[in-house]
C-alpha cells in the first residue's frame, strides 16, 4: 500500500510519456526525469500525506523509489534514519 501511495504522488510529476509503470527500482532523476524543484515539491507532498518532516540530509538519499518507500516505512514506525 505504501508503494502505491508513493507511485501515485510520483506520477503527478513525471513528464516522461514513456513511463507506464513505476517500480521500486525506478530512479527518480534518471528514469522519471524529475528536477530538483520536482523533488522538493514531492517531498512536501510526502510530508503532508504522511504527517512527517523530512530533513534535507535525508532527501539527498532518495535515488530510487525504494529509497523513499523504505524511508517512509521506517519513519511511520518511529525508526530514526
Amino acid at each position: 500500500m505504501l508503494l502505491e501511495q508513493v507511485k501515485r504522488i510520483l506520477l503527478r510529476y513525471t513528464e516522461n510519456p514513456k513511463i507506464t509503470e513505476i517500480t521500486e527500482e525506478t530512479q527518480l532523476i534518471a528514469d522519471l526525469g524529475l528536477s530538483s524543484f520536482d523533488l522538493v515539491s514531492i517531498v512536501m507532498e510526502f510530508e503532508d500525506e504522511f504527517k512527517i518532516e523530512i530533513s534535507d540530509r535525508d532527501i539527498r538519499k532518495f535515488i530510487c523509489v525504494n529509497d523513499i518507500v523504505g524511508y517512509l516505512g521506517k519513519t511511520r514506525i518511529g525508526i530514526q534514519t
